[in-house]
């Protein structure tokens, strides 16, 4: 068996306690550069403390049975269920050493109150040896006798193969994990290689399967999940080092990630062709949405990979020969211009006129070109096949106005085959989404910008009121408290930033469930003023550089209380 019980410390490591203190106070030269992975836990008393204070922010019983199991199952997998001999105020570190024909070997090394407690604690199975203030100890002899030699070597540690950013994100975490990807691309190549080969057959077989299916054209989902696993392949060979690192206290949690490749790989050369950006139209965007997002990148790549992507939508007959030609003549047009950030907002309206509300910025310089192109290729949409999907297009063009613009109208009537949707979860979904009409999008284009809304009552006009306004409007999204505080957690520079307002989305989906049953939602407005929910907002931002892809992710206190409070009243009404 390659993979038992002990492994495990992997996992339960990356999910609880840790604080901060210096590298230098941790004898980190006794891991080797060898290992696959290394694991700090630091200070575990005071991180706990650290830990209670958030949680017992959310529920005073939850906090304390937290902190008795984290402390029980870091104990267990240190194999020493009651901390005997250790010293709680101190890091604990572990490598672990991998092979790919058997089990990895754990290499713990744990900070001593009393030598001979912990030594007894751990049983006969294990060999150690003292190290100053440190007990290092192994199942595996040789990784003691290694981490001894290592001890006259500290240039052979694992934490001289770290980089700058990377050593600076390992401390400052109070849990940090440190994967020598090289290493383990190196152990497991045979594994890869062979991945590579049943990739390929995988997608050989998937592409027969959908083709002798009527009606299926299979070009475009298989374009689609040979670049998804053909590029994380090509990712994997190519990576370096993974860092990641938690920090806790009172506010929240905050988990930063840094994913590094080598120099000049192809991984490399594609994180560099995307550049991040700063996203200040964001702020502008209308207040209190569920969800804001933001992206920027290689516009072209990405435009030259959708719109091929949508030309193998077209269906092998002449007659779409010649819309292939005259779309792909247009993509060219569109590839000419200059696009910069995407922005992307939503909030969910009535169950009667479809829940999905949606506004969207494009920058594109000139937008009234992009206007223009975008009614030749409107005519030529009709023609596309989705699988197992019939679909109408209506486009009306200047069929509105707003804020002194026309705004275009598009209606796109789907229906699902009977033969695929069976019980018509699909075509439900889609009603539920969007309402009966259809999937219905206005669009407009002030200069610079091509602006977007989807949703049968969603409004133009609201769209444009929230990025006209002025900047001390509370109709936009910066004049928002939660919004600011959120934003403040992300890159500054970023490929894409996303805020979202988790608790805030199940409460309405929630409600629209019970619409749908002619049921009254659990979360009225009055109700949730009573609970004390207010808007919350979890950061993700993530930022490409020179051999590096990295993230930063932050949940505040008031998410996990708006989540507690959610849970516990949907537990009551069952």
């Amino acid at each position: 068996m390659l993979f038992n019980w002990k492994s495990g410390l992997v996992f339960c490591l990356l999910f609880f306690s840790l604080s901060v203190v210096s590298a230098a106070d941790v004898p980190v030269a006794a891991i080797s550069s060898e290992a696959g992975i290394v694991i700090r836990l630091k200070q575990p008393q005071e991180t706990m403390q650290r830990i209670t204070k958030l949680t017992s922010q959310v529920d005073e019983n939850i906090s304390g049975l937290l902190a008795a199991n984290v402390r029980t199952i870091v104990g267990r997998s240190l194999s020493n269920p009651t901390w005997a001999g250790v010293d709680p105020t101190r890091d604990i570190s572990v490598g672990v050493f991998l092979d790919a024909e058997q089990d990895p070997r754990l290499l713990f090394i744990v900070p001593i109150k009393d030598a001979a407690k912990l030594k007894e604690a751990l049983g006969e199975k294990y060999h150690s040896a003292v190290q100053d203030q440190w007990l290092i100890y192994s199942e595996d002899q040789k990784l003691v006798e290694q981490a001894q030699a290592s001890l006259k070597q500290p240039e052979q540690s694992y934490e001289s193969q770290l980089s700058p950013e990377a050593k600076t994100m390992f401390a400052s975490g109070d849990l940090a994990l440190y994967l020598n990807l090289q290493q383990i691309v190196k152990i497991y190549h045979a594994q890869l290689e062979r991945a590579e080969g049943q990739v390929d057959r995988a997608l050989t077989d998937l592409s027969k399967k959908i083709n002798t299916a009527p009606g299926m054209n299979a070009k475009p989902i298989l374009g689609l999940y040979s670049t998804l696993a053909k590029g994380s392949l090509q990712a994997v060979k190519d990576s370096h080092a993974y860092t990641t690192a938690f920090q806790f206290s009172e506010k929240g949690i905050g988990l930063e990630s840094l994913f590094e490749v080598e120099a000049d790989s192809k991984t490399d050369r594609l994180f560099q062709t995307n550049p991040p950006r700063q996203f200040n139209q964001l702020g502008h965007f209308p207040a209190h949405q569920l969800a804001y997002i933001a992206g920027a990148g290689n516009t072209d790549a990405l435009i030259t990979w959708g719109m091929n992507m949508t030309a193998q939508m077209f269906d092998e007959t002449s007659q779409n020969a010649e819309a292939r030609e005259k779309f792909t003549e247009i993509v060219k047009q569109i590839r000419s211009l200059k696009f910069g950030s995407y922005y992307f907002s939503f909030e969910l309206g009535k169950l009667a006129d479809g829940v999905m509300h949606a506004y969207t910025i494009s920058e594109v310089t000139p937008s009234d070109k992009m206007r223009t192109l975008t009614h030749q290729m409107m005519p030529i949409m009709k023609n596309i096949s989705l699988p197992g999907i019939k679909q109408e297009i209506t486009f009306t063009p200047d069929a509105e106005q707003a804020g002194g613009l026309p705004v275009d109208l598009t209606v796109i009537k789907q229906e699902i085959d009977p033969a695929s949707d069976p019980l018509q979860i699909q075509k439900r979904m889609l009603e539920i989404l969007y309402g009966p009409s259809g999937i219905t999008n206005r669009m407009a284009y002030p200069a610079g910008k091509v602006l977007q809304v989807m949703g049968g009552t969603a409004s133009m006009q609201k769209f444009m009121d929230a990025l006209n306004a002025p900047d001390k409007s509370s109709l936009i999204a910066q004049n928002q408290s939660a919004f600011r505080q959120a934003r403040a957690r992300g890159a500054d520079k970023a490929n894409i930033l996303a805020l979202i307002d988790v608790s805030g989305t199940v409460m309405r989906i929630l409600n629209i469930f019970a619409e749908s049953r002619q049921q009254t939602g659990p979360f009225a407005e009055k109700q949730i003023r009573e609970l004390g929910i207010q808007d919350s907002y979890l950061t993700f931002s993530l930022t490409t550089g020179k051999q590096s892809l990295s993230t930063k992710t932050y949940i505040p206190v008031e998410n996990l209380q708006n989540g507690f409070k959610v849970y516990s009243l949907i537990s009551r009404q069952k």
